[in-house]
């Protein structure tokens, strides 16, 4: 099967002036950093990707039960893709809402190691991020920065896209001068893809 014969769908969140996530944007004091923080982004802290644009197969961990443990991510092969982690909270609570944020989609720093020796380009979440919320966000993505690795937050998947997804295509502006940059992320699949 080429590339031609696959199909497309967005799975980029966007936010409207409406969505709670945008007004409280608004509200702080850094609006223009808090802005690009919303919606789904990749975290940019310490440097940019090289390119604007990057075509990746993926290694899909369906983390809807748990998140993985050093056992599930030892023995990948993820140099050079895109890890996706399907948490499921995304299609359980929607976005930007206490439930949200509430839910735990932390990666135990030891499996973040082990995710990062495998080189992967980008990791991929359905929720907020890899860290808990505050430094340690901020400090794991950084961790993530200094392999070439990068953290795409917020996207919009739902657990019966998972089998048919083959790659990501992966496109931001590195102008933003937040630390969180816009991000559109299309999947190609196996099948069409309504949800």
């Amino acid at each position: 099967m080429t590339r031609s014969d696959l199909h497309s769908k967005n799975i980029s969140l966007e936010i409207n002036e409406e969505h709670p996530a945008y007004q409280w944007a608004k509200a702080q004091a850094d609006s223009v950093n808090a802005m690009g923080h919303i919606g789904t982004h990749i975290d940019c802290y310490t440097k940019v990707p090289l390119a604007t644009n990057y075509q990746t197969d993926v290694h899909i961990l369906d983390c809807s039960d748990a998140m993985p443990t050093i056992d599930q991510i030892e023995g990948l092969e993820l140099d050079g893709k895109s890890l996706v982690l399907y948490t499921g909270n995304f299609e359980k609570n929607g976005y930007g809402n206490p439930n949200y944020g509430a839910q735990s989609t932390v990666l135990d720093s030891d499996v973040l190691d082990a995710i990062l020796k495998q080189a992967p380009q980008f990791i991929v979440i359905d929720s907020y991020g890899i860290g808990a919320h505050g430094d340690e966000h901020i400090s794991f993505d950084k961790r993530c920065e200094e392999h070439n690795c990068f953290v795409i937050e917020n996207v919009c998947l739902t657990q019966a896209m998972l089998s048919s997804i083959v790659s990501l295509d992966i496109r931001f502006d590195p102008t933003s001068a937040s630390t969180g940059k816009r991000c559109d992320v299309t999947v190609l699949s196996h099948t069409k893809l309504d949800k």
